[in-house]
């Protein structure tokens, strides 16, 4: 039995996933349930090495982490474009909640993708497909910007995809 092509595809998930994304709670459940296919990131624009950085993972798969901090802001701007409203306890806390696959890099006076339009605020932005929301959210510190994912959470990710 060859089993060289089960390891190759594990070993390319792996080298795929590597890095995560820290979300302000509850802007993972706006990609995750409605439809946000942008995430935007206006405070890397004056830094070239995140500019560096969200050039590199375009064509790559990342994973979503909720963070501690809760956007207040943001959970009323969701409410108004879904309707629906999203307390502190409403989304996991310090987990990672799913995986995307980031298609594009968007810079300013870049032309809004289509049907994103409530979601994308003119700035630097990721856009984002593929969503794979975890069923179990894997708990761990986050980071600022975009951070190495450790080697046992990773396998916690990958397990669920």
């Amino acid at each position: 039995m060859n089993t060289a092509p089960q390891l190759l595809t594990a070993l390319e998930r792996e080298v795929a996933l590597v890095k995560a994304l820290s979300l302000s709670r509850p802007w993972n459940p706006a990609i995750e349930r409605h439809g946000k296919g942008v995430e935007n990131r206006p405070r890397w624009a004056p830094h070239p090495h995140l500019m560096a950085q969200a050039r590199r993972i375009v064509g790559q798969d990342i994973a979503l982490h909720s963070s501690g901090t809760y956007d207040k802001a943001g959970a009323d701007y969701i409410e108004r474009v879904t309707g629906v409203r999203y307390g502190r306890k409403d989304s996991p806390d310090k987990a990672i909640t799913s995986v995307v696959h980031v298609t594009g890099l968007l810079l300013p006076g870049d032309p809004c993708p289509e049907g994103q339009e409530k979601w994308y605020f003119g700035s630097v932005a990721l856009v984002l497909d593929k969503v794979r929301v975890l069923a179990v959210p894997v708990a761990t510190p986050g980071g600022l910007g975009l951070w190495n994912l450790k080697t046992e959470i990773l396998a916690q990710v990958e397990a669920q995809l």
